[in-house]
């Protein structure tokens, strides 16, 4: 392609040939004012704030749209292009509602932090303004109207990230609004409502309904995160204001999405982590019907019932379902619990990346989310894949390391201080299929849901009917937590330190945002639990049980949180 060397305000820099003047600018530190411009959009030169001045040409040119040559010299802060800049804002503000100590995006709106920057307190220019209704017709955007300056970002965002080209310019001049096909409200168009017309709006013309009026954005603490809907991993800001997530908001910085989300990450997220059909409480049977108990009651009744069961018809009497939605921590706990405390290779997960959803949506997900999302549809769970390299599998420990190979038994039992068994264990259809047939007598499933989600739900009802004693430890009273012995309440992944393993083999960190709603995070649990059971575990972060996994895991020995901390690392 070639460099090509210019100077701006007195810097020389050399670009690939194609770079535009205002990227070029970026990369030695020199910001360009913008409205219309973003880095994962088509440059549009719409709003005219970028104007710089280069030698050769009569006018004050769009740095976003003009490209560089070589030998240009451009000069970014002259006094023209100052007071041309003033210019622009001072028009756009004449047809802006300054109603800033009311709105919603205060303190991130791109408009105001310019006008502040230049001195603006009010725009000269006296005409019509527009006296455009609210939009409130859909569940999940507020638009107004009168706000936008018709920057045309969410329109390139919807065609360009989104793909759908449900908005574009309507009408001509004073009366040029941005509007879905024939001017109908949102709420009547094909919109898929997943937010990111609004990730790309620089003012208040679009905000998140339901973050309204909950307070200032610099109010609401920020915690990046991954999303726990699919495995594309999918990385957003948890936005949390005393102790509760009350929304979410992209990040431009995300490795994997940059600011693009869909709906169930963007708006479901909320209404799933502060569900009111969450488990806050452990559940025991008694006289056949699940009643609420306290942690030391339900964890005394697990470490007795799977002691007695184990002690006299042996640890492959156990078997373990493991979730392929919790975190890496997690998930190596749960498989080292069954390996280290029960002795046995009986643990596995569902290995299918499409696996039926682990929850029906309207448990978790608002009516409104429910509706446009679908319910029930299939999707690839956000953690399968590190379900696997975690060693939720019947024949290998974390990283593939096979049972049978004596080495890696000795490399475990020197670590953990127990010995591993050399066969493997029972495959997931297998253990039904021993249950069935009274081999198996005790399980414990973390986090999935086979009554509903296995197509052969008969079969899975059947042999969990048939077991002594049944472990869910789940967030919600599923249709498999109904069979159960002891529910133990799960954590959401907003309420734990941990990773997320997408599918492209990208570890990447999940952050802790709020306190557990049920008291205990999930490793917490686990680690109580082998305690009671005389196996002691001490772990006090994740980020411990994650180090322990990488120094006995090749193929993980260069990974730790402080490598993986900003955009997460692959493994080969």
């Amino acid at each position: 392609m070639g460099l090509v060397k210019l100077t701006i305000d007195g810097n020389e820099v050399q670009v690939p040939k194609g770079t535009m003047v205002l990227e070029a600018a970026e990369q030695i530190g020199i910001h360009i004012p913008r409205l219309c411009y973003d880095p994962d959009l088509s440059n549009v030169g719409a709003c005219r704030l970028c104007i710089v001045e280069i030698e050769g040409m009569r006018n004050l040119p769009a740095s976003c749209v003009t490209e560089v040559r070589e030998g240009m010299v451009v000069r970014t802060d002259t006094p023209a292009v100052m007071e041309a800049r003033k210019t622009v804002l001072e028009l756009l503000l004449a047809n802006h509602p300054v109603d800033c100590l009311t709105c919603e995006k205060l303190g991130e709106c791109t408009l105001s932090q310019y006008c502040y920057e230049y001195g603006i307190i009010k725009s000269p220019f006296i005409g019509e303004k527009h006296t455009y209704e609210l939009e409130t017709d859909n569940p999940y955007i507020v638009r107004d109207m009168n706000k936008c300056i018709l920057c045309g970002r969410c329109i390139r965002a919807c065609a360009e990230i989104t793909g759908k080209n449900i908005i574009d310019f309507s009408y001509r001049g004073f009366n040029t609004r941005v509007a879905p096909f024939g001017d109908t409200p949102l709420g009547e168009s094909e919109c898929i409502y997943c937010g990111n017309c609004v990730a790309f709006c620089p003012v208040g013309a679009l905000s998140e309904k339901q973050m309204l009026h909950l307070g200032r954005r610099w109010n609401l603490k920020k915690v990046k995160t991954t999303c726990t809907f699919c495995a594309t991993g999918c990385t957003f800001d948890l936005r949390v204001k005393d102790g509760k997530v009350v929304g979410v908001t992209s990040n431009p910085e995300n490795e994997v999405n940059g600011r693009a989300l869909c709906i169930r990450g963007r708006f479901g997220t909320r209404d799933f982590i502060h569900s009111d059909k969450r488990l806050t409480t452990p559940l025991i049977r008694r006289d056949g019907k699940l009643v609420p108990a306290t942690w030391d009651e339900a964890l005394d009744m697990v470490a007795e019932r799977l002691t007695e069961i184990t002690k006299q018809n042996g640890p492959n009497s156990f078997a373990a379902l493991s979730s392929t939605r919790f975190t890496n921590e997690e998930i190596y706990l749960f498989q080292k619990f069954a390996r280290a405390v029960i002795g046995t290779n009986n643990i596995d997960h569902y290995p299918s990346p499409c696996h039926g959803a682990m929850y029906r949506e309207e448990t978790f997900c608002s009516e409104a989310v429910c509706e446009f999302a679908g319910t029930g549809i299939p999707r690839c769970q956000n953690n399968v894949q590190g379900a696997s390299d975690m060693g939720a599998l019947s024949e290998s420990l974390a990283g593939y390391q096979r049972v049978d190979q004596q080495g890696v038994r000795t490399k475990f039992k020197k670590a953990w201080g127990v010995s591993i068994p050399g066969e493997a264990g029972l495959t997931l259809s297998e253990m039904y299929d021993h249950a069935n047939q009274g081999d198996l007598k005790a399980m414990y499933i973390l986090g999935e849901n086979p009554v509903l989600t296995d197509p052969n739900s008969e079969q899975i009802q059947s042999a969990l009917t048939n077991l002594e004693f049944l472990v869910v430890h789940d967030l919600f009273l599923t249709e498999t937590a109904a069979f159960a012995d002891v529910v133990l309440p799960a954590a959401s992944f907003a309420e734990t330190d941990g990773t997320f393993t997408n599918n492209k083999r990208r570890v990447q960190r999940v952050r802790k945002a709020i306190e557990p709603i049920p008291g205990k995070a999930n490793w917490q649990t686990i680690i109580a639990l082998s305690a009671k059971m005389g196996y002691q575990m001490d772990y006090p972060h994740p980020e411990r049980i994650f180090a322990e996994m990488a120094s006995l895991t090749p193929l993980f020995a260069r990974f730790s949180y402080k490598e993986i901390d900003e955009k997460g690392m692959e493994w080969p």
